[in-house]
């Protein structure tokens, strides 16, 4: 029995479209990770194809039971950079070597939880309020492609963001 043509363009394609964006290889993939267990680890900045500086920072938010929060820059800012020219390719290629990142920070750190959120834009959620915490959402996808070998768990219940939580 076949689908109506509205539901497969509404879930089938789309699925398949993220599927395929979000697919995209990182800009880098093996990193050199700086810091000790209990402290800020920093990944050494490199650059992206088009010349961009990237910086990506797991800072320890409690040394006693060693939680982090995932930080990265682009050009040095963390938030709306006007000058960045990101195609959506670009963007998640950029996401994608987080998560390769991210991947290896767990591998090597093996820390208790690792909080992911996205920050607000609020110029753009003032022109568009659906864009409210869009961020969090992207990141929840993107968090598909981190490797961690069944060591942690998702949760969605942290008011801040999405936690990585080890089991």
């Amino acid at each position: 029995m076949g689908q109506s043509f509205k539901t497969y363009k509404d879930r089938i394609l789309l699925s398949e479209m993220l599927d395929e964006i979000f697919d995209s290889e990182p800009f880098k993939n093996q990193f050199e990770l700086s810091g000790e267990l209990g402290k800020d680890v920093i990944v050494n900045e490199f650059k992206d194809l088009k010349g961009n500086i990237i910086d990506i920072y797991f800072n320890c938010i409690n040394t006693k039971s060693y939680l982090y929060e995932l930080d990265f820059m682009v050009n040095k800012s963390s938030f709306d950079n006007p000058n960045l020219e990101y195609s959506v390719k670009d963007y998640t290629q950029l996401l994608s070597t987080i998560a390769e990142a991210t991947s290896q920070f767990l591998g090597l750190y093996s820390p208790i939880g690792l909080l992911i959120k996205g920050n607000n834009i609020l110029r753009k959620i003032d022109k568009n309020p659906s864009t409210k915490d869009q961020k969090d959402r992207i990141y929840s996808f993107f968090m598909s492609q981190i490797e961690d070998k069944g060591k942690y768990m998702v949760d969605k219940s942290n008011p801040e963001g999405i936690a990585l939580m080890r089991k």
